[in-house]
């Protein structure tokens, strides 16, 4: 791909709901789409978005053209296409090979799709959104695959009781032992304690011992952390220094997972 500079940027954006994403220009627009095929909802091309085009990028002639389109009934893929072609950020071949990948994505099955739409959301940290999508994968096929990606969006959120309720689904399924694994130790941030203990009759002898060990060996790298240090630091000033240092903290957690999801 060769160094594209921007054109002419709105002052109001256009905001991509499915991305969450405000975008400025045609050729921020064009990457969006290319870069997020699956992504694209349907009816994207809209009587908003080519006003838009026309009124806030100055670009008449290319909204004018796609609403006509859009009145004629012409096929989703052709305005897309012909959006991504305007927006001069990939070559001919680069929106050929997006074309074909256009077509695969329409080949798969409702529950195919759905998945590879929760990884497009998981790998922009969309998990939320990435939960919702292998959900409704989940309820047109179910798979331990689907079960374990909801688990690791869970953990990414820090809702570990869904994650390890996930991971107790994905384990009853197909007694994956990565399932039993990750169960395990998320039984060690769930409450109650023994909330899972049914769960571990059935395993393996002495495979509980070996991650007992794998647990406290983290703990104790935890008690090290640099993290750990500040803590300890703020305690040793007072109760007030230790208040005020923890209501940040939790703060900035909370706005951590916010984004996640």
């Amino acid at each position: 791909m060769a160094l594209i500079l921007c054109g002419i940027e709105a002052e109001i954006p256009y905001y991509y709901e499915r991305l969450d994403l405000s975008v400025y220009s045609l050729e921020e627009l064009g990457y969006a789409l290319g870069h997020y095929l699956i992504l694209v909802p349907d009816h994207f091309v809209n009587p908003e978005l080519c006003r838009w085009l026309s009124d806030a990028l100055g670009e008449k002639e290319l909204g004018e053209k796609l609403l006509q389109l859009l009145e004629m009934g012409e096929k989703e893929e052709r305005l897309i296409f012909r959006l991504i072609r305007e927006s001069s950020y990939y070559t001919e071949k680069e929106v050929e090979e997006l074309s074909q990948e256009w077509r695969r994505i329409h080949a798969l099955s409702e529950a195919e799709r759905r998945e590879k739409m929760g990884d497009s959301f998981f790998s922009l940290g969309k998990y939320k959104k990435a939960v919702d999508a292998y959900q409704d994968a989940l309820h047109f096929e179910e798979n331990g695959r689907r079960i374990r990606k909801i688990g690791e969006c869970y953990i990414q959120t820090k809702e570990f009781q869904r994650a390890a309720e996930s991971y107790r689904r994905l384990y009853e399924k197909n007694h994956d032992k990565m399932a039993a694994r990750r169960l395990y130790f998320l039984s060690k941030m769930c409450f109650p304690k023994d909330k899972y203990q049914s769960a571990f009759q059935d395993w393996e002898e002495g495979l509980t011992e070996v991650w007992e060990k794998e647990w406290q060996e983290g703990l104790s790298l935890a008690r090290t952390a640099p993290e750990m240090h500040k803590i300890e630091e703020a305690y040793r000033e007072g109760k007030e220094a230790f208040l005020s240092f923890a209501k940040e903290k939790i703060a900035s957690w909370k706005e951590e997972i916010r984004g996640r999801v």
